[in-house]
């Protein structure tokens, strides 16, 4: 998959994942040594989930009306288009970009969103603007963004549910601590796995005030008390022999090649391959990180 590729794929459910797993699957290619077949295998996850939309909105440096600054958040958080693609062109093209993607960051620090996926984009797009070379790129980012934001964020997508009684959060957020508890619960096709991960990546970013919300937050998702199964997934396998990086591939591809379910099957094999590699994570976790892939193998 090749950038451009990611940057004209749309949202088929809520939001559009195709940047995300495309800064996935060039994470995962400097890991495993596989064919271009197989990868072109992955890449068909993407194709296959969220349709292809090449056709400008935007042109390069043309706003044709004039879009209001003080209506700025009022159009982006009614979702009213076409107005917002011009008003998110105008707001990248009088702000420093770091003032767009921190604004969102302070929602993400006030609201906890189900599956994460507020946070894991939003950083998937800060990270992949630093790829944009062509002003056809730049140009089909802001859409993609837009369209991102306006409904994600604003209120727009609040899901939330009752927390377990016997939960008590600590008063300093524990990332190991975390981690088991995403272990013990992954979340829907491994999501608070992939919210970790994003987190973790993005530390040196973050502030240590809004790294512990970010964390504390992933950490209260796994004690929610869903009511869809998928959002609690049973793991009951143990993964039993030595845990090496050889195991950990096998496994990878065993998710990635021999089933079609979805593009999380790229994310949260990545997810893990991250957590696999951390100093900080031992033994049993990462056999548990195995069982994780193994079950959604199966899903």
């Amino acid at each position: 998959m090749l950038f451009d590729d990611a940057l004209t794929r749309i949202a088929a459910i809520h939001q559009q994942h195709a940047i995300k797993c495309f800064l996935a699957i060039e994470a995962l290619k400097k890991r495993f040594d596989w064919t271009s077949e197989e990868w072109v295998q992955i890449d068909n996850l993407v194709y296959l989930d969220e349709p292809e939309f090449d056709c400008a909105i935007l042109n390069s440096n043309v706003i044709p009306f004039d879009t209001k600054t003080q209506r700025r958040h009022w159009i982006l958080s009614h979702g009213i288009y076409p107005h917002s693609y011009f008003t998110m062109q105008e707001w990248f093209q009088s702000a420093q970009t770091a003032e767009v993607f921190d604004y969102y960051l302070e929602q993400c620090l006030e609201s906890n969103q189900y599956l994460g996926h507020n946070i894991t984009i939003l950083f998937a797009f800060k990270e992949s603007w630093e790829l944009v070379e062509s002003e056809k790129q730049r140009l089909r980012f802001i859409e993609r963004f837009c369209e991102f934001v306006t409904s994600t964020f604003y209120g727009n997508n609040f899901i939330a549910y009752p927390v377990e009684q016997s939960f008590v959060p600590d008063d300093t957020p524990d990332k190991y601590k975390i981690l088991k508890d995403c272990l013990s619960n992954p979340g829907f096709w491994g999501h608070h796995l992939i919210s970790l991960t994003w987190v973790l990546k993005k530390q040196y970013e973050l502030s240590g005030d809004q790294f512990n919300q970010l964390i504390s937050n992933i950490q209260l998702q796994c004690h929610w008390r869903y009511e869809d199964e998928t959002d609690r997934p049973s793991i009951d396998t143990r993964f039993v022999g030595t845990v090496s990086s050889d195991v950990l591939e096998a496994y990878c591809r065993k998710l990635l090649l021999n089933s079609v379910s979805n593009l999380h099957q790229i994310t949260l094999s990545e997810s893990i391959v991250f957590l696999f590699s951390q100093e900080w994570i031992k033994e049993e976790e990462r056999a548990r990180l195995i069982d994780v892939l193994a079950f959604f193998s199966k899903s």
